[in-house]
This record gives C-alpha cells, structure tokens and sequence, in this order.
C-alpha cells in the first residue's frame, strides 16, 4: 500500500490486517480522492478520518495539501500504525490520533467544538454501522455546512434511507467494495451557527509596556471576533527589544487593569514557545497583528507565511493602527518617560503610573 499523489507520492505505508483492520485498495483510495477533488477542495481542509486502520485514507489526504487531519482508531495496534506511518510521510504535525470508539471520539470533538470541513470513514463491513453514523453526521455540529462525507463501505449496505442535511451527491462500485460521496447541505447553517464555539483571535507581542495603540487594537478586534487573547511573551527572540522592563506577570497585571470594561471578551495570559502552538492550545485560529507604517509590513508579512508553513489552519489578520497613535511604541513610551517627558495619552493610566514608579522610583 501506497500514498498515491502529492507530497509523498509513491511513499509505502505499513498495513495491519485483521478481523477489523481492512486496507483500502489503492484504485478504491484513488477513485475515491478523485471524486472528491471534482467536487470540493483538499488543500487547506481540516478532515476527520473515522475508522483510521493503517491511516491511509487521511495520509492520502495530507499528501494532498489538507492542513490537519484527526485520525480515530480503536485498535491500539493500529492506532500505533498510523502514527508509525505519519512519522514515514512527516506528517505528524499536522495530525492527531485519537485512539478511542467513534461513538465516543464523536461526542468529545462536539464537546471540544472542534470543527471539520470533511469526513473520511471506512466503517467494518456487515456491523450495520453505515446508517447510525450518518445519522450521527447529519445532524452533529463538527461538519462544516458545505463539509462532506466520503464513505467506503459493502456494495450490500449501501445507505438507503435519507439523512437530514446530508445531500448524495455520487456513489460508485468496485468488485463488492463501493464509495459514496454526500454533501452536508447550507439548511444546517442555523444549527451550526447556535451550537459552533466561540470565534478566537489570538493578539500576541511584548506589551513591554502595552500603548493605547495596541489598546486600540484589541478593541477594534473585538467588535470581529467573539474573543480576544491577548497573550504576553514572557521570552522574546527579538536581540533589538532586549531584556524586558517589566516581568511579565506585571504586564498581565497591567494588561487587566486597563482592559477590565470588556470583561470576558477579552483574555489575558502570557505564554512561551511558538505562537501557532499556543493558538492550537486556546482554539483560535487566528492571529491579530497591528501594522503601524509599511516599514512593519515586510516583517510582519514574513512571520505570518512562516506560521502559515507550521500551521496551515491558522491565519493572521492585519489591523492597521488607527492614525492617532501611528507613531507610539513602547520603546518609544519607555525612553520618553525615563527622560522625563510627558507620556499621557499614550499609554493606559495605570501604565503610565507603574512606568513612573519602575524609572523614578524616589519621585
């Protein structure tokens, strides 16, 4: 067995067989990825693999430019394949292996709201577990209206009732093996609009200190976003900024304290290690950055097609700063504070305050 086109075309995947292990054949996988890719877009997807087995349904699909998948197999032996052979292909980063029933891997992504753009399943033949999971698709929030479900199953259980939601778009039979393509239909949008979990956006930087500019910015977010993280770097890489004037707890601290009228749209926390690994670890999946001149643009621009290259799923939104405060940073802040000139209007008043106290400690 093989991945069949991509990025590790022609790449071997080890296979466990048993009673409920059954290897997709490669012209069933190509037929199947072919019908897909006539109707929706692999690239970028996030797609659930139900009944994983070796991985190599949703191994195909991250060969073909999905950004994540989320494989889900109950054999402990073959949930150990698939991470073997993600390992093969260097996909581990962009996958999770949930070993676990699909019954209870289903209730604890809709408990996560995780969300999925299409499903892969390859349910055990003659179990009679065709009908009950498409019911369990058609109506759970985690697919995406407009998502799909690809399903390989027995030519002798091909679904034949109908599923609320869920469109056939296309079935097709090879030997005693068949596939079958649906459409989750736009009449779930309401639902998916009630039940989807709150829309995150994740606004990191030194904040050494933070600026009404970068105030304006987090307010400027959160009439887009359900909720903002402002997350603090309690380490920088960045030799220009230095050692840090304040610590990071005292950063938060201050952070909120001038945005405590939000309340609970706003979050406050600091973090360490890659930016896109705190996102994943907060469900956002946007990054905020302010642009204050073109000259932050090329910067800026390069970070966030870097963090595109480690986490395809993430996207970063530029919000300009507003002009009034075009010109103000926090070095700027700092130097003009510590040689005594006048900062109001620049920075929150309990910033303002604590630099005093931090640069001139006996006045």
């Amino acid at each position: 067995m093989r991945v069949i086109a991509g990025e590790a075309k022609g790449r071997k995947l080890l296979t466990l067989r048993g009673q409920s292990i059954r290897p997709t054949a490669d012209k069933v996988k190509g037929a199947l990825f072919n019908m897909l890719e006539h109707r929706f877009s692999i690239r970028g997807a996030r797609i659930l693999d139900l009944y994983a087995g070796s991985g190599a349904l949703g191994i195909e699909a991250l060969s073909r430019g999905a950004a994540t998948v989320t494989f889900v197999e109950q054999e402990g032996a073959a949930a150990q394949v698939v991470r073997t052979n993600l390992g093969r292909c260097g996909f581990t980063r962009r996958a999770k292996v949930l070993r676990s029933s699909v019954q209870v891997a289903l209730r604890r992504l809709e408990q996560k709201g995780e969300l999925f753009d299409g499903v892969l399943a390859d349910p055990p033949y003659n179990r009679g577990e065709v009908a009950s999971l498409l019911t369990k698709l058609a109506t759970s929030p985690i697919l995406v209206a407009g998502g799909w479900v690809a399903l390989e199953h027995h030519v002798d259980e091909t679904p034949s009732g109908t599923f609320p939601n869920l469109q056939l778009i296309q079935s097709r039979r090879y030997g005693k093996t068949a596939v079958t393509l649906f459409c989750k239909t736009m009449a779930q949008t309401a639902m998916t609009q009630i039940t989807r979990p709150p829309l995150k956006a994740v606004y990191a930087g030194s904040f050494d200190p933070i600026t009404n500019g970068h105030i304006d910015i987090v307010r400027r977010a959160v009439e887009i976003f359900d909720q903002v993280i402002v997350a603090v770097a309690g380490v920088t890489t960045d030799a220009k900024k230095g050692g840090a004037l304040f610590t990071s707890e005292e950063r938060v601290e201050m952070i909120r304290d001038a945005l405590a009228d939000a309340g609970e749209r706003v979050v406050v926390d600091s973090f360490g290690g890659l930016l896109v690994d705190y996102c994943d670890r907060v469900g956002a999946r946007v990054i905020i950055r302010g642009l204050r001149a073109v000259s932050d643009f090329e910067y800026e621009f390069q970070m966030a097609m870097m963090n595109r290259h480690l986490k395809p799923h993430i996207h970063t939104l530029f919000l300009p700063t507003s002009e009034a405060h075009s010109y103000t940073s926090s070095r700027l802040v700092k130097e003009v504070a510590a040689l005594g000139g006048d900062i109001s209007g620049q920075v929150p008043e309990v910033v303002r305050r604590r630099l005093l106290e931090k640069l001139h400690p006996s006045r």
